[in-house]
């Protein structure tokens, strides 16, 4: 008897399986459910530089505070850990989080603070003067890096000049 009312709840469990139809699976979206690493969404600090890194590419910005020359911020452009020189030698910035919104020009930085041997036309290391920065700024900045065919957006968040000086006199 046992065996009986055994196979028939087994049976009835089947029927009552059959008659619901199709069974609904759940689907979980890894792409909402699992943390999605866009490296322009956030950056990493790397000493005293903020790393903006695109997968290959890593921009870092610092700054160098100066009551005597003025404050300047400073691009460096590395792939896998050596300097990356682009075929430019000037970058647009867009700067925002101080006072008022600022337009940066960052323009190639002296030979002797680029890598020996680096080619005329190019640069891996970029400065910009920002006389108005403040250490109590935080900044935004974004810039487009030419990056063979194509130009790749980095923005560098909560840029604290204090925090990632590296020179202050």
């Amino acid at each position: 008897m046992v065996e009986r009312t055994g196979l028939w709840v087994g049976l009835l469990a089947m029927t009552a399986v059959a008659c619901a139809g199709p069974a609904k699976t759940a689907t979980l979206d890894l792409t909402q459910a699992a943390h999605h690493h866009d490296p322009h969404d956030h950056n990493h600090s790397r000493g005293k530089m903020l790393e903006a890194f695109d997968g290959k590419v890593a921009a870092l910005l610092t700054s160098h505070l100066s009551s005597k020359t003025g404050n300047e911020l400073d691009v460096f452009v590395e792939e896998a850990g050596a300097p990356r020189a682009l075929a430019v030698t000037k970058l647009t910035a867009a700067v925002t989080g101080a006072a008022e919104p600022h337009t940066l020009t960052f323009e190639c930085a002296p030979a002797d603070e680029r890598p020996a041997g680096e080619k005329e036309g190019t640069c891996s290391h970029f400065v910009a003067k920002a006389p108005w920065m403040t250490t109590s700024d935080r900044l935004r900045v974004e810039a487009a890096l030419p990056l063979g065919e194509r130009e790749q957006r980095f923005v560098w968040r909560d840029f604290d000049p204090k925090r990632f000086a590296h020179h202050e006199e």
